[in-house]
């Protein structure tokens, strides 16, 4: 009985602390109050650009990929995934800066894509409430999180440029063949 009530307990304090983070407009509404914007970028797929509510650009999220051998695995009788890992890369508004490397939730069908992101931007207090960015905050989001997918994707890239390739060749003979019989 006391192991149900403490259970109770945290599934309840876990419930207090969690943000409802929503898309409205082009909005990002986190627990009913807005707090940036998003928008699509109509040259890149898979792109975002987050902004202050004055329409600013302060953050890039691009969308990336990469082949992982280990995650071709069966998804229905007969079907496999295709192996392919989809991560986001966290940039400054003039791309010149990664700051972090986030997986996405849910599927590119979803109205937020992004919600893990935009998560973690919220909780490491990496947006300052007047819509700017908070670069100290920013670096100890970015320490924290860093760069699994990159990491990841180098390694399997440098062990697939690591093979050795033999080319055996072999000396000419002088002479004629001839085969007789045939």
């Amino acid at each position: 009985m006391k192991n149900a009530i403490a259970f109770l307990f945290l599934f309840v304090s876990f419930l207090g602390f969690s943000q409802k983070i929503k898309l409205k407009d082009g909005v990002i509404l986190v627990d009913k109050v807005e707090y940036i914007k998003l928008r699509e970028d109509k040259v890149s797929r898979r792109c975002y650009i987050i902004s202050n509510l004055k329409g600013e650009d302060i953050l890039y999220i691009k969308g990336m990929d990469y082949y992982d051998p280990a995650e071709v695995k069966p998804t229905t009788p007969g079907y496999y995934s295709d192996g392919k890992v989809f991560y986001f890369e966290v940039l400054s508004a003039d791309l010149n800066t990664i700051y972090f490397e986030n997986r996405p939730s849910g599927s590119p069908f979803n109205s937020l894509y992004t919600e893990n992101t935009i998560s973690n931007l919220f909780n490491g207090e990496a947006i300052n409430s007047d819509g700017t960015l908070n670069l100290e905050k920013l670096e100890i989001l970015s320490k924290k999180i860093g760069f699994e997918f990159s990491k990841k994707r180098d390694a399997i890239n440098n062990q697939r440029s690591n093979n050795t390739i033999i080319i055996k060749e072999e000396p000419r003979r002088s002479g004629v063949n001839i085969n007789i019989g045939r």
